[in-house]
């Protein structure tokens, strides 16, 4: 028999939702909520009525939990229900029309969170977003409202079994937000984000800990026990054991208190086995993963730099040894029963690992069955994973991921940040070397982290469809995760834009974090990059702000919070910063054109309160505070000192004074001869023409030769503060061809077309054995990492393209993403390879600049190493610099990495002219390639963040 849909609501009248007295309270509670989603779309409440109230004779939707519900036992002897694909299984539901006097929709649950997964099913299927509440995010309103038939089955279970995000640095933002809607961190206020969390098919939340205390708070413990209500399973931090909050330290402790006074196991051992007793015997009844171990007091080490290794490792098995014996007197006898998690964060890494002198906790058998909680670097980049031979130990693996981070170099606490290409290579990776048992997220704020996070749970409930064996589909989730939000009131061509202001911001914000740009951020001249970037970012700010304007009134709200602020207030810190870099340059110089650079300066600030202010105005009031965080100029690890940026201001000259400038130089001209234009490939010259004066100035350009045609401005004319000329330059033009002269008043510059060094050519293959080629500019050449002439598989493993993942366009990576080689193999070049082709006219040495992604060592003591061959010499190319310690805000080389999101790698290789090939040969896993430079080695490159790179043109 087809199936058919079922009708939730038609004609005013909605069906009722009938569940058993034996239900679980949270079930009926979620019911509830569901109702009121219903009601969100169509202005009807279906009823909520017990079983027995209930007669069969109209259609409704009956809702239980397998091993809670006489309703299913009966429904399946009597042949109408098959619960073999729900029952013994872990958080899954099913949903069947049962045909009768009137068709029932049965919602079955394997368990609790199962069926309240199903419930928020019916949500989703009439189109109640997730955020609905944290985004404001409205239904669009509809008198009929059905469950396809397609909607229907039943679900997978969960690829991550805890899987969820940590509530952090919620001071100012999140923290006055909810004192303002909630009075605190209350009861009421985690209403709201346990259901959010079990939208998003979640089941695992650290609370916010800065200045709040879960089982306190609530007040008393009914967030707890809300939580348990919900199934909503709690943890707590990294250095929080025994489910007590580190804020109830400083509540309880003193020297008068049974807990004595120092967070100090060592010198105050019974207070604190006291103080973790009781938090055992107040929270152990509910579903925790509790947190074991000890860190020092406010995130620190816990015995200081005095103390060995030796000497920590020693005292953490004794702390756990205790605390997993307290477990078991006040929560299960049977500890290995109770799920509990070690977090091998920051120092206590090394504890696990310990050294070539020092054993470590790794092979303690008294972590037999605990999760160990592994942890990127703070920035997205993983530290250490399991090797093949640890993958199945009892307890598993977690990971702690960040999408906000409070602590050095430099914290980052406002907008996303973090590519979503990011999340899925390293989190992917992570899965793939076995870390399946909790992914938990630092979340900050929570918002505007909502694409970021609805992604990741996404990944984690459903790493089948999202993960290693989907590559390059963030963009479409982007485009879905728009659709998914704004179908009902956006055209596919405002989709589109708020698709593109997505990605775009998280691009940008990707290659610097907003918190560390700067005005010396971006070179003002060199390669254009600062141009480029202020462009980038304008062609955002305006297609964010003129989406908002045009958008329909219902969702505006919605759209502000989930794109337009972000995305605006992103792109307008770029152009802030990029002005007061103008405004610099050319103030030093002493052109007027810096006062326009200041005025952008003052309009950026301007706008940037501006925006935050419309986003706390958002759905009258609702968002006061949240977005309070400073992002602006941080001159500090955090924001203690943070500052907008300082400008100068020209008083012009009362007499004539004027220069010139090429764009891509950094010299101001004003006299003599100068070299124009430095490649055969023929384009364009910008010439900037500069004031310095209150006084218009005059000019005028004359072009002598073949190499130059025909202006695209006027010959003559004049202008106040600047102006932008462009001559034209023609391809293959010989060295010294022509001359270009410009004359101000009273003043002569004259323009050679002079070509620099050695021509470098850039050859690329596409289709079937098609070559194109491409110009470098000049003395250097830029090869994106896609733009390889040949790959070669080898030994099961190749190279994978990472689309939009890198600073400039793609990346690579070796995939499978666990598969290593060594050296002797890849000089045998018996691994997978890449190969990119060129031309140089001249032999002799040459740079060849590696951009790769700021990845660190996958397990202690590993490298992380290329094969790197040209001019017939293979050599093994470290990407990491000796004195390399990843998480260490002290280590220069990981904190440039981390800031810059990149690491630049140099080596040399003597080259014949003509054609030749650079080969990438894989060694270590993990490594990402995003880019290549080649240069003579006597030919400097220029200053820059980004490093020279060009588009490439065809031939």
């Amino acid at each position: 028999m087809a199936k058919r849909d079922f009708v939730l609501v038609e004609h005013a009248v909605a069906v009722p939702f009938v569940v058993e007295e034996t239900a679980y309270l949270g079930v009926r509670k979620i019911a509830e909520k569901v109702q009121e989603d219903i009601n969100l779309v169509t202005g009807v409440k279906p009823e909520l009525l017990l079983a027995a109230e209930k007669s069969p004779s109209s259609a409704y939707i009956f809702v239980g939990t397998v091993g809670k519900s006489k309703v299913l036992e009966q429904y399946e002897r009597e042949g109408k229900l098959d619960l073999s694909g729900v029952s013994g299984k872990r958080e899954v539901y099913q949903m069947t029309v049962i045909e009768g006097e009137a068709p029932v929709l049965v919602l079955a649950g394997s368990d609790k969170r199962g069926t309240i997964y199903g419930l928020f099913h019916i949500s989703e299927c009439i189109g109640v977003s997730p955020f609905v509440y944290f985004a404001d995010v409205l239904p669009k309103k509809r008198t009929t409202a059905k469950i396809l038939s397609s909607q229907m089955g039943t679900s997978k279970e969960p690829s991550v079994k805890y899987r969820g995000f940590f509530i952090n640095d919620e001071w100012p933002s999140f923290g006055g937000w909810t004192q303002k809607q909630f009075g605190g961190f209350t009861s009421q206020m985690y209403d709201k984000v346990f259901e959010l969390l079990l939208r998003l098919k979640g089941n695992y939340l650290w609370p916010a800990m800065w200045s709040s205390s879960f089982p306190l708070d609530g007040p008393g413990l009914s967030s707890a026990e809300l939580a348990n209500c919900y199934g909503v399973v709690m943890g707590t931090s990294h250095h929080e054991p025994c489910l007590r909050a580190s804020e109830e330290w400083d509540k309880v402790r003193g020297e008068d208190s049974i807990y004595g006074n120092e967070w100090n196991y060592a010198t105050n051992r019974e207070g604190l086995l006291a103080y973790w007793e009781d938090g055992l015997k107040r929270s152990g009844k509910f579903e925790n993963v509790i947190t074991i171990g000890m860190r020092g007091e406010r995130d620190s080490s816990m015995l200081g730099p005095e103390a060995t290794l030796a000497d920590n490792i020693s005292l953490l098995k004794e702390i756990i040894t205790e605390q997993r014996a307290l477990i078991a007197k006040h929560v299960n006898s049977d500890v290995k029963e109770v799920p509990q998690m070690l977090a091998l964060y920051k120092e206590v890494e090394a504890y696990y690992y310990g050294d070539e002198k020092t054993p470590g906790l790794k092979d303690w058998d008294g972590l037999r069955g605990v999760t160990l909680m592994l942890c990127e670097d703070n920035f997205g980049n993983m530290r250490t994973l399991p090797k093949k031979e640890d993958r199945a130990r009892a307890g598993g693996y977690g990971m702690y991921y960040h999408f906000d981070y409070h602590g050095g170099p430099v914290s980052y606490e406002w907008v996303n940040s973090t590519p979503l290409a990011k999340v899925w290579e390293q989190m992917s990776m992570a899965y793939e070397y076995g870390v399946s048992d909790i992914w938990i997220v630092n979340v900050g704020d929570l918002k505007p982290q909502e694409l970021p996070l609805s992604f990741f749970m996404d990944l984690a409930y459903d790493f089948e469809a999202y993960g290693s064996a989907a590559p390059n589909q963030t963009a479409a989730y982007t485009r879905a995760f728009v659709e998914k939000q704004f179908s009902d009131y956006l055209g596919e061509k405002e989709r589109e834009k708020a698709t593109y202001a997505l990605e775009e911001y998280t691009r940008l914000n990707g290659i610097r974090r907003p918190e560390v740009l700067s005005p010396d951020v971006y070179h003002p001249t060199n390669y254009c990059e600062l141009s480029r970037m202020k462009a980038r970012a304008g062609l955002l700010f305006d297609t964010a702000v003129g989406l908002y304007n045009e958008c329909p009134a219902a969702c505006k709200s919605a759209l502000y919070q989930l794109v337009c602020y972000p995305a605006a207030a992103s792109a307008n810190v770029i152009l802030l910063q990029t002005a007061a870099a103008q405004n610099v340059f050319y103030g030093k110089a002493g052109m007027v054109l810096a006062n326009r650079y200041e005025e952008e300066v003052r309009e950026a600030i301007e706008t940037d309160l501006a925006l935050t202010k419309e986003y706390h105005s958002c759905s009258s009031g609702k968002w006061e505070h949240m977005m309070s965080s400073a992002h602006i100029g941080f001159t500090h690890w955090n924001d203690e000192l943070w500052e907008y940026p300082r400008t100068m201001h020209v008083f012009p000259v009362p007499t004539s004074r004027a220069a010139l400038r090429i764009e891509g130089t950094e010299e101001i001209l004003r006299g003599g001869t100068h070299p124009a234009f430095t490649t055969t490939e023929g384009g364009c010259i910008h010439l900037e023409l500069l004031n310095a004066s209150s006084l218009s100035c005059a000019y005028q350009i004359e072009a002598f030769g073949d190499c130059f045609l025909s202006t695209e401005e006027a010959a003559s004319g004049t202008f106040s503060d600047s102006k932008i000329i462009t001559i034209s330059v023609k391809p293959g033009a010989e060295k010294e061809a022509g001359t270009a002269r410009v004359q101000f008043d009273g003043q002569e510059i004259c323009l050679s077309l002079i070509r620099k060094g050695a021509v470098l050519v850039k050859l690329l293959k596409e289709g079937d054995g098609e070559k194109r080629i491409s110009m470098g500019c000049g003395d250097w050449i830029s090869f994106e990492a896609s733009e390889y002439a040949k790959s070669k598989e080898a030994a099961n493993a190749s190279y994978l393209l990472l689309r939009d993942y890198g600073r400039t366009k793609d990346s690579v990576k070796v995939m499978p993403a666990d598969q290593s080689f060594t050296p002797e193999e890849a000089k045998d070049h018996a691994v997978p390879e890449l190969t990119y082709r060129f031309f140089i006219e001249e032999a002799g040495e040459y740079e060849l600049l590696l951009f790769v992604s700021p990845c660190n060592p996958l397990y202690p003591g590993d490298l992380q190493r290329l094969a790197v061959t040209a001019g017939g010499e293979t050599k093994i190319v470290s990407t990491l610099p000796c004195d390399y310690l990843a998480g260490n805000c002290f280590n220069a080389p990981w904190n440039e990495a981390v800031l810059a999101n990149i690491r630049e790698i140099r080596t040399v290789f003597t080259l014949p002219k003509g054609e030749g090939e650079i080969c990438i040969g894989a060694v270590d896993a993990g490594v990402i390639l995003q880019r290549l430079v080649l240069h003579p080695e006597k030919e400097k490159l220029l200053p820059s963040m980004l490093g020279p790179w060009d588009e490439g043109k065809e031939a």
